[in-house]
Parts: C-alpha cells; sequence; structure tokens
C-alpha cells in the first residue's frame, strides 16, 4: 500500500508540473492611478479577482496584473461523455450522452 501511495504522489506530482495555465500579463497606464487597471476597473496592488471570463488575476504592487485561467481542461475521459462548462463555476464537467444528470470520471487535467 505504501509503494502505491508514492508512486501515486509521484505522478500527481509529475502531471502538476507538466500542465501549465493559459496566462497573460499586462500594465497599467500610469495616467490611470495607483493598482492595476482591467477591463474598465482600477485594482489596488496586492489585490486579486475572478473576471467574468474565468481568470484568476493578481495585481501586482508595480501596476503590472497576471492572469490565468481558472479551470482546466479534462483528459483522460470515456469518450461516451460531453463536455460542458460551467461558467458560474468556472469548472468544465464531463457529463454522459445517455444520462445528463450523472457526471463522468476524468484521469486528469490540463491548463
Amino acid at each position: 500500500m505504501m509503494k502505491f501511495l508514492v508512486a501515486f504522489t509521484f505522478g500527481a506530482g509529475i502531471l502538476l508540473v507538466a500542465c501549465s495555465a493559459e496566462c497573460f500579463m499586462g500594465e497599467t497606464n500610469p495616467e490611470k492611478g495607483e493598482g492595476c487597471y482591467y477591463r474598465k476597473r482600477m485594482h489596488p496592488p496586492g489585490s486579486q479577482w475572478r473576471s467574468k471570463n474565468c481568470m484568476d488575476c493578481t495585481c501586482g504592487s508595480d501596476g503590472h496584473f497576471t492572469c490565468c485561467s481558472a479551470y482546466g481542461r479534462p483528459v483522460n475521459y470515456d469518450e461516451t461523455c460531453k463536455f460542458v462548462f460551467d461558467k458560474k463555476e468556472c469548472v468544465y464537467k464531463l457529463i454522459p450522452n445517455e444520462d445528463p444528470t450523472k457526471q463522468c470520471q476524468s484521469f486528469g487535467m490540463v491548463g
């Protein structure tokens, strides 16, 4: 059992390192004031927020901000399932084609 846990933890670590989130960086116009100006809204330095399009953002002390996708895309799943994106929760759900009230199992995430 212990060997299994060590192997599983090692494998999960490799998967985590191999997956990279979709990210972008931006710079605030200094004329807008102190903080990060993102989509017509000023965010104070050091603040974090989630955008309407499911991006987790952070405002640096220098007026630069970084935003990364708040979700991953399932991989290695049963082909009888389809993707449904829940924009309110910022997650992909795998739904069986034959029974949309259930959820399929995924064996990895990318993004």
